[in-house]
């Protein structure tokens, strides 16, 4: 139920805007916790800072105290050059602790951190000190000695610590606050990181299981197409087969009508001249005119032959492959007035798997005597393994294969008629470099029992 819950929603149209929506929201939470680390990160850093400068700025304060103090006992030029060089860097070290700690205020929303109490004080000290170093430069040394040695100089500089003291401590829980927001901000970034993680692993688990699943569905669509392939080849195969054994018992029977019909009628006839010539009283002109129909006769008596030759090669039936090849190759040779050579075993094929070779070196010396235009051919026929392999070879102007023009069915009908006995033909050829074709076929004693 939960996987088609899934499922639903991963194939709907709110999937996309919704993994938008996700990330959209785990980048501003992650960008937001990084500005608000960033802040309260530097805030610390400033309050860090703002105590080393307070603590400066008390020093500077207890350093021009001590010089004026030390004046008015000693009265060396001296105490009063380091009193004023103290007086007068007090200023710029004190406000860089004010800005500081005004820093860490911004983020007070109750404005509980304030230094104006600070600045007071440390300007009241100033005209205090001040006033002391104009009395002495007065001649009123004793007047200025009283001041200083009383009571309330000392407390007023107490009062000026403890304000300081007070101001860092409210900068500091204010701080405080923003560290508490930031472990906050951790956490829920943390969180957010998580979830995210979480969801972007079982996104990947979901689709890696699509992917397996997607995988398994094509492998198994392409093994049922192979399958089916194999199927239709092998009925193209086998229908082919049909067709060329179908197409040779045709040829067949042609022949042997044109054997015992037409054959017994032309020797007939051949018969009935020879009688006519025997025929006493037989006028001359006569005599001739049945000559020339006889020779006539002994013509179509030979067409006849060579069609019923053609049509059903006798000497493949009579006298085997080997010398059925011979006897084509040197009518071949005689006819295209070329060189054939020959190099032919006796090889172990049934009777249409012979006829399919025998074919084969017909169409390919019909091709080389129309096209070829060679001056050589080699015809080879041997056992190779299990298998027997029948090549022609011519030195040629040779083909393109990707350019036979359509209509031209005989390299087409060599591959049907070999493949439908198992076999494989190779054709290898190019523009002047001749033409090779090899053929191979299971030889008989390769193939099952019940198959041969």
């Amino acid at each position: 139920m939960i996987k088609q819950a899934i499922n639903t929603f991963a194939r709907g149209r709110w999937a996309l805007p919704a993994v938008l929506a996700s990330t959209l929201i785990a980048v501003a939470v992650n960008e937001t916790t990084y500005q608000h680390s960033h802040f309260t990160l530097a805030r610390g850093i400033a309050l860090t800072d703002a105590r080393i400068q307070a603590a400066h700025t008390l020093q500077i304060l207890s350093d021009a105290e001590i010089n004026a103090r030390a004046f008015l006992i000693s009265e060396q030029a001296a105490d009063v050059s380091a009193y004023r060089q103290a007086a007068r860097a007090l200023p710029a070290v004190q406000e860089g602790a004010f800005k500081l700690i005004a820093k860490i205020a911004k983020a007070d929303p109750q404005r509980v951190v304030s230094v104006d109490k600070v600045r007071s004080q440390i300007g009241d000290r100033l005209v205090t000190l001040e006033r002391w170093m104009s009395l002495a430069a007065a001649g009123e040394l004793y007047q200025a000695r009283q001041l200083a040695g009383s009571d309330l100089g000392r407390l007023r500089l107490a009062e000026l610590r403890q304000e300081f003291d007070q101001v860092l401590g409210r900068a500091a829980a204010v701080q405080e606050v923003a560290r508490s927001s930031l472990y906050d901000a951790m956490m829920l970034n943390r969180v957010a990181l998580h979830a995210m993680v979480l969801l972007a692993m079982l996104g990947l688990m979901l689709f890696m299981r699509q992917l397996r699943q997607s995988d398994q569905q094509l492998a198994q669509e392409q093994l049922r197409l192979e399958h089916q392939i194999s199927e239709r080849t092998a009925e193209l195969r086998e229908l082919a087969g049909h067709l060329v054994g179908a197409r040779e018992d045709e040829r067949g029977r042609v022949a042997r009508e044109l054997h015992d019909e037409m054959g017994g009628l032309l020797t007939a006839m051949k018969l009935e001249f020879a009688r006519l010539r025997r025929v006493p009283d037989l006028p001359a002109a006569a005599r001739e005119r049945v000559a020339g129909i006889e020779a006539r006769l002994n013509d179509g008596i030979a067409l006849k032959r060579r069609i019923v030759e053609n049509l059903r090669p006798s000497s493949l039936d009579q006298l085997g492959l080997c010398v059925a090849l011979e006897m084509l190759c040197g009518d071949a040779a005689a006819n295209l007035g070329i060189v054939i050579h020959k190099h032919l075993e006796s090889v172990q094929l049934d009777k249409d798997a012979e006829l399919t070779v025998f074919r084969l070196v017909q169409e390919s010396l019909t091709n080389v005597s129309k096209y070829a235009e060679a001056r050589e051919v080699v015809v080879t026929l041997r056992t190779v393994g299990q298998h027997a392999r029948i090549t022609v070879q011519d030195n040629g102007i040779g083909f393109d294969l990707a350019a036979v023009p359509p209509g031209h069915h005989g390299l087409l009908g060599m591959r049907v008629r070999v493949e439908s006995h198992a076999g494989t033909l190779k054709i290898n050829s190019a523009p002047g470099r001749g033409t090779l074709i090899m053929a191979e076929l299971p030889t008989s004693k390769s193939q099952p029992a019940d198959e041969a």
